[in-house]
């Protein structure tokens, strides 16, 4: 079976979900893409991602960074590697791994409330713990969500959040991986959500994309 086959059959499981290049299917949901990812690991088996790409950005190689990227897991929480001569019989125990893993984000509404208790799951799997390459983005996604809803209790929720994690991060190491300061880091992500008519502008902007018209929408909610 090849990888068009494949995705196909993804999509008819997950129609909220339209190609939108040869290995991924997405869908847009008010700031972000979402969807899922089929990415080769040798000749003939694949494997499946989670992930969502940002829109409320105006440098294309930035918006490619993905805010979160979740690996699909078999039952045993082991890696799960699908052989494509196989896919027809394991494609049934995929799509419910799919459902249990990422279910809350392919559905019309999803609740930000949702998202935010999934991220924190994902976040306390990484290794090394409080791992700052990875935790930059979702906290820059949380308080766009926040911005977005226009929700003050929400912004600084993510903010005490945020103030609460960066006291474990090594500045030293953090200078060396990001070339500013934690509290630079921290004062230049909070300029950029504070305009929030540009922010909604960019992320229209973005949405304006040929690509990205085509593709199904659906919604956060509070």
């Amino acid at each position: 079976m090849e990888k068009r086959d494949v995705l196909r059959d993804w999509q008819e499981r997950f129609p909220a979900l339209s190609p939108y290049t040869s290995s991924t299917l997405y869908m847009k949901a008010d700031i972000v893409l979402m969807g899922l990812r089929c990415e080769n690991v040798m000749s003939g088996v694949y494997r499946i991602f989670f992930e969502c790409l940002p829109l409320w950005g105006n440098e294309k190689k930035k918006m490619m960074i993905p805010v979160f990227c979740s690996e699909l897991l078999d039952g045993k929480g082991l890696q799960f590697f699908i052989d494509y001569r196989l896919h027809d019989r394991l494609f049934p125990m995929a799509v419910a791994c799919v459902e249990k893993q990422f279910g809350i984000f392919l559905n019309e509404n999803i609740s930000v409330d949702d998202v935010c208790s999934w991220l924190k799951k994902l976040s306390s799997s990484f290794v090394p713990e409080h791992n700052p390459i990875k935790l930059y983005r979702i906290f820059e996604f949380k308080l766009a969500l926040a911005l977005f809803f226009d929700d003050n209790n929400l912004f600084e929720k993510i903010e005490k959040e945020i103030d609460a994690e960066i006291r474990y991060w090594d500045s030293r190491l953090f200078e060396r991986l990001f070339h500013q300061t934690v509290q630079t880091w921290k004062a230049a992500l909070f300029l950029k959500m504070e305009d929030r008519e540009a922010f909604v502008r960019q992320v229209h902007l973005n949405m304006d994309n040929k690509k990205i018209m085509r593709l199904k929408e659906i919604h956060f909610r509070l």
